[in-house]
């Protein structure tokens, strides 16, 4: 009974989460189709309006305007294409560089593996946010250097899991029966070591994903992220911070969307940790 309750838990869909990211996904492929206005466009005569819902709010600006009359909901569209843009980026690269080292070092061992892995330990001696953090601010804002500040926060945590499994892999009997009938290193790798971590790869890179969101949040609300008029959802946190009393909206909407994805995405992954734990 007890097995089939953990087996219940395993196969339960976690449709509410696939629904959040459907929808963030769908709003940040075909923003401009959905978004009703123009996310920079300013209007002064309509700053602060408040959402549809509370005294002096319309149904022209549901979830009401910001200091500069920008519509939330506008804004919160762009937003979403921003966190996708910057967390698919980041963890992509981030996922081949350090997968890529982890499996060099865990095939070839010895010095490649001593160098790699001394470069890894560096790594995350660090907090990846505190890494993405300290290169935002060597190499500037913008979105290709929110990605590659992230990206380098992630790498070493690929590149010392995938070690380890690769070092069991390459002991394999099946491994050296396939150098003895002449299969190179390349052909192994490609054929037999690949595969075998393809699942933990997977895994891990759907787990980072809201990590990723939230380094981008951050490093936006610090203005290290995209440049203004461009809308992120960190962005619209720290703008709306000095008007919270007055106008609660501003940083409330981004900050629900952030808290949204991220637990999403988080609750997306335990279950994809989960099946792929159980097929094995």
């Amino acid at each position: 009974m007890k097995k089939q309750r953990v087996l219940n838990r395993k196969t339960r869909k976690p449709y509410i989460s696939v629904t959040l990211i459907g929808i963030l996904i769908i709003t940040g492929i075909f923003g401009p189709l959905f978004s009703p206005y123009d996310p920079a466009a300013n209007s002064l005569t309509e700053k602060f309006l408040p959402p549809f819902f509370q005294e002096g709010g319309s149904f022209k600006h549901i979830l009401g305007t910001d200091q500069l009359g920008r519509d939330i909901l506008s804004r919160l569209i762009q937003g979403s294409r921003v966190s996708l843009i910057v967390a698919a980026a980041a963890i992509l690269i981030g996922c081949i560089v350090g997968t890529g080292l982890g499996v060099l070092a865990g095939y070839y061992g010895k010095g490649t593996s001593a160098v790699i892995m001394r470069l890894t330990d560096a790594t995350l001696a660090f907090p990846s946010l505190l890494l993405a953090l300290l290169l935002s601010l060597s190499i500037g804002t913008g979105l290709a250097s929110a990605i590659i500040a992230i990206a380098f926060g992630m790498w070493a945590k690929y590149t010392r899991t995938i070690r380890s499994d690769v070092t069991v892999i390459a002991g394999m009997n099946y491994i050296e029966q396939a150098r003895i009938m002449g299969a190179g290193n390349g052909r192994i790798i490609r054929k037999h070591i690949l595969p075998n971590i393809k699942n933990q790869v997977i895994v891990m890179a759907t787990m980072d994903i809201s990590m990723a969101i939230m380094a981008e949040s951050s490093l936006s609300f610090l203005g290290l992220s995209v440049v203004p008029p461009t809308a992120s959802w960190g962005q619209m946190i720290a703008d709306g911070n000095a008007y919270f009393l007055r106008a609660w909206w501003v940083s409330t909407f981004p900050t629900i969307a952030t808290v949204l994805a991220v637990i999403a995405f988080r609750s997306f992954g335990e279950w994809v940790k989960e099946r792929k734990g159980a097929s094995r």
